[in-house]
C-alpha cells in the first residue's frame, strides 16, 4: 500500500480529515485558534462540557483520589467513585447492573468478547456506529446488517437464521441521521424469535425521556425488553468514559470475559465521581430539555420558511444533505468564513452522495444562533 498516494486520492475526493486547533472551553461558542466561533458541531447537547458545578466536583475528586486509577479494574484500579457511579447508573436506568468503561469504543467492544460466540449472528442496521460493527467483526460471530430502520428486512434476516443464537444490536439515536430505532417493533421480534437486543443510546441519553434516561425511557422500555443498555459520558454527561447496564448476570460475564475491561486502565475516577454529580444534573433538567425541543422546532420552522430541504430527524442531530463530499466540504467553509462551525460528513462515515452538515443543536444555544445559522446556509448552499 503506498500512503502518499492513498492520502492525495483523498484529497482530491473531498475525504481527507483534518483537526481543529481549539483554544477554549467547549460551549456553544468556541475559540479555534483563538478566534470565536458559533458552535453547530459539540455532542455537549446539556452544556455539561464546562459547567461550574461538575468542575468543582472534579477537583474536589482529584484532590481526593489523584488524577488516575493506575491499573485495571481487576488489579487496583476499581475505586470507591466507580462502585457509587454504577450503582447510581443502575438506578438511574432501573436495570440491575452496570459496568463503567474508559471509552464508548471500548464498552461496545468488549460485547464481541462476552456475549457473542461462533454460533451467533449478530443483526445490525445499516447505520450504525462504527464501535458496534467493530464489536460484530471483532467477534467470532457472523454479521449481517438490515436495511436502516426497516422491520421487515429485519424479520426476514431473523427468520433466515433462527437456527442460530440471536444477538439484535442498534443505535437507539443515529448520530448521523438523527433518527430514532424503532426499538418497541425490534423488541416485539426479538421477544418472537428469542434474539438478544442490545441498543446503544449514546445520543438520546441526557435529552430524551421524563428524566433524561433516554429513548427507552421515552419509550417505556425495560430490562426484559432491552437485556443490554450501553451508553457514554461523552455526549450529554459532558465528560468522557462510558457503560453497560443489565442483568447481574451479564455484568459478571462481562466482568470475567470483556478483554476491554479487563486489560485496560479503569476510568479516571475523578470523572467516576463527577459523573454521579451529572446523574443528578440530568434528571432535574427539565429546563434543558424543553429548550433543545423549543429549539427543534425553531430551526425546523426556519428551514422551512426558508426554502431549504428538510429532513425527517425530529432530534437535536439534524442533518442537512448536501451530497459529494467535495461540495459538502465547500459548504462547510464557506459557513466556517461566517464564524459558525458546522461539520462535513463524508464517507465512510456516511454513504456515498449523501454527505452533509451535522447540525448539533443543544440546550445552551439560543434562537438568535439558529437565525443566523439558516440565513447563512441559505447564502453559501
Amino acid at each position: 500500500m503506498n500512503l502518499l498516494e492513498e492520502i492525495d486520492q483523498r484529497k482530491k475526493e473531498g475525504l481527507f480529515r483534518q483537526r481543529q486547533l481549539v483554544t477554549s472551553a467547549q460551549g456553544p461558542l468556541i475559540k479555534i485558534n483563538n478566534e470565536e466561533y458559533i458552535n453547530f458541531s459539540s455532542n455537549d447537547y446539556l452544556g455539561f462540557a464546562n459547567n461550574e458545578k461538575l468542575k468543582r466536583c472534579m477537583i474536589k475528586a482529584i484532590n481526593k483520589y489523584g488524577i488516575g486509577a493506575a491499573s485495571s479494574p481487576l488489579l487496583v484500579g476499581h475505586l470507591t467513585p466507580h462502585k457509587k457511579l454504577e450503582d447510581k447508573l443502575s438506578q438511574f436506568l432501573n436495570r440491575d447492573a452496570a459496568l463503567v468503561f474508559p471509552t464508548g469504543y471500548q464498552a461496545n467492544l468488549a460485547i464481541a468478547s462476552a456475549l457473542i460466540d461462533s454460533n451467533t449472528v449478530v443483526l445490525q442496521d445499516k447505520l450504525n456506529h462504527a464501535s458496534l460493527i467493530d464489536s460484530a467483526l471483532l467477534s467470532k460471530g457472523k454479521l449481517v446488517r438490515y436495511r436502516h430502520n426497516d422491520i421487515d428486512h429485519l424479520k426476514v434476516l431473523l427468520e433466515k437464521h433462527k437456527q442460530h443464537d440471536l444477538v439484535i444490536m442498534t443505535d437507539g439515536v443515529f448520530s448521523m441521521d438523527g433518527d430514532y430505532a424503532k426499538l418497541k417493533e425490534i423488541a416485539g421480534l426479538c421477544k418472537k424469535y428469542n434474539a438478544f437486543l442490545i441498543v446503544d443510546d449514546a445520543h438520546g441519553l441526557g435529552v430524551l425521556g421524563k428524566t433524561g434516561a433516554g429513548l427507552l425511557e421515552e419509550l417505556n422500555l425495560n430490562q426484559q425488553q432491552v437485556p443490554l443498555l450501553v451508553g457514554t459520558f461523552g455526549k450529554s454527561f459532558g465528560a468522557s468514559g462510558a457503560f453497560v447496564s443489565g442483568s447481574q448476570l451479564h455484568m459478571e460475564a462481562f466482568i470475567q470475559k470483556a478483554r476491554t475491561y479487563i486489560y485496560t486502565t479503569a476510568l479516571l475516577p475523578a470523572i467516576a465521581a463527577t459523573m454521579i454529580e451529572a446523574i443528578d444534573l440530568i434528571v432535574n433538567g427539565d429546563e434543558l430539555r424543553k429548550n433543545i425541543k423549543d429549539l427543534i422546532v425553531h430551526y425546523k420552522k426556519l428551514l422551512k420558511d426558508s426554502g431549504l430541504s428538510q429532513n425527517e430527524s425530529t432530534s437535536h442531530i439534524q442533518p442537512l444533505i448536501i451530497g459529494t463530499a467535495n461540495k459538502t466540504i465547500a459548504t462547510s467553509n464557506a459557513l466556517n468564513k461566517k464564524k459558525l462551525l458546522v461539520s462535513a460528513i463524508r464517507p465512510p462515515t456516511v454513504p456515498k452522495d449523501t454527505s452533509r452538515l451535522r447540525i448539533s443543536i443543544n440546550a445552551t444555544h439560543t434562537k438568535e444562533q439558529l437565525n443566523y445559522l439558516v440565513n447563512s446556509i441559505k447564502e453559501v448552499i
